[in-house]
């Protein structure tokens, strides 16, 4: 993740410190339990949509060499989806 870069755009953004810190980590959080070595790998090889439709799909049949296991409900799904759909507005900014 170009994590220093992305910090700058979510500030530029208008996004709290609060917000962009809590951003950073749920990406940070997919790329460690599914473990996906580097966000941007994953961005460059489908744009991220294998990933954003395994969210959609309540992270079942992971195309992952890990799966990803949340206790609770779909709502944390649902903010990793929207931290992700974050970065990737962030890629297609530059």
């Amino acid at each position: 993740m170009k994590e220093l870069e992305y910090r700058k755009w979510l500030k530029n953004s208008g996004y709290s410190k609060k917000m962009e810190s809590d951003l950073v980590s749920r990406i940070k959080r997919l790329e460690t339990r599914l473990s996906i070595y580097d966000i941007d790998e994953e961005y460059q090889h489908d744009k991220c949509s294998r990933l954003l439709k395994y969210l959609s799909n309540g992270c079942k049949d992971s195309p992952y060499s890990k799966t990803l296991e949340l206790p609770g409900t779909s709502k944390q799904y649902t903010v990793l989806k929207y931290a992700l759909k974050k970065y990737i507005d962030f890629l297609e900014s530059k």
